[in-house]
């Protein structure tokens, strides 16, 4: 009888203890205050920016000053191959002329010009020099001859055919012979006017360029007149060259570009998670060189898509 009174006071006093109880306390979400949030938008933006005009800015260097370095190489190896073709009497004078071969030397000195003419006046051959348009006679000869040169990229060789006046000279050499031509004047003309590939029924020399630095909305044109006989003329491809007059771009250079564009990216990318793993120098010597040089191909290939004659 006393075991069972004592069982029950020891299960009583069990029962009046409070069972224990575990609390869990919540994690508190972490939440970025909506100030800091703009802030770090308006951050990625101006960075955005920043690089955005880096890019302008590095394109308009080049197309302004570092792409005539590209032009005056050209020119010098074009100078060498013309004359040295001269010299053994195998320059071309007709026939199917390859694009962007040499066929004339153009001296203007009132304005400072000597350039070798390449065939072809599309936006990638101009970037070696004036280019004989496609279709038109090549200077010498009977007929209208044309010839385009940019007025900004690449050296701008025509960047003053403006300022010639009527009477001045114009000489032209090529596998026939040297030629001199007489300025009759310098007009502006519209887009559309094709009076300037037209054959005028006398031996002259058409020049043209942009009517503008900043766009090809128009042509300025400088006619001279051939001074004496012409050179006997020579089978020639007749119809214009479309692609090829000047005011348009090279719009198949778009995959180039983007081809380019993809590498830069890809490298620029390698670069960045670089310095996360070596020092800034070393990541610099490394990545520099290929970053400036997918970047100029880049300009290069973008130039192309802008009208031939800027």
């Amino acid at each position: 009888m006393n075991v069972r009174v004592e069982e029950k006071a020891v299960l009583d006093r069990a029962g009046d203890r409070p069972p224990e109880i575990t609390v869990v306390q919540p994690v508190a979400a972490k939440v970025t205050p909506r100030g800091a949030r703009s802030h770090s938008v308006s951050a990625i933006v101006r960075r955005g920016a920043l690089a955005f005009g880096v890019c302008v800015v590095a394109f308009l260097a080049f197309g302004l000053w570092f792409s005539g370095l590209t032009h005056a190489r050209s020119q010098v190896g074009l100078q060498r191959r013309f004359r040295a073709e001269l010299t053994n009497a195998n320059a071309p004078i007709g026939g199917a002329i390859a694009p962007g071969a040499p066929v004339a030397i153009i001296d203007i000195a009132s304005i400072g010009v000597n350039e070798v003419v390449v065939e072809g006046a599309r936006s990638a051959q101009l970037r070696e020099g004036p280019g004989h348009v496609v279709g038109s006679s090549l200077p010498g000869q009977p007929g209208n001859a044309v010839i385009a040169g940019r007025k900004t990229l690449y050296g701008g060789p025509f960047a003053h055919l403006g300022s010639l006046r009527a009477g001045d000279t114009i000489r032209v050499t090529t596998g026939q012979g040297a030629s001199t031509y007489r300025v009759l004047g310098v007009d502006r003309v519209k887009a559309e006017d094709g009076s300037v590939f037209a054959d005028h029924g006398d031996n002259r020399l058409t020049l043209l360029t942009s009517n503008s630095s900043v766009d090809a909305s128009g042509r300025l044109v400088v006619s001279a007149r051939l001074v004496g006989n012409a050179f006997q003329a020579q089978p020639l491809r007749r119809t214009l060259d479309s692609a090829g007059l000047g005011l348009t771009g090279e719009h198949d250079a778009i995959s180039s570009v983007l081809v380019w564009l993809e590498l830069l990216v890809a490298l620029t990318l390698i670069g960045v998670f670089a310095l996360t793993r070596w020092s800034r120098l070393a990541a610099w010597i490394v990545f520099a060189p290929g970053i400036a040089l997918f970047g100029w191909l880049v300009f290069e290939n973008a130039v192309r898509l802008l009208p031939a004659t800027l």
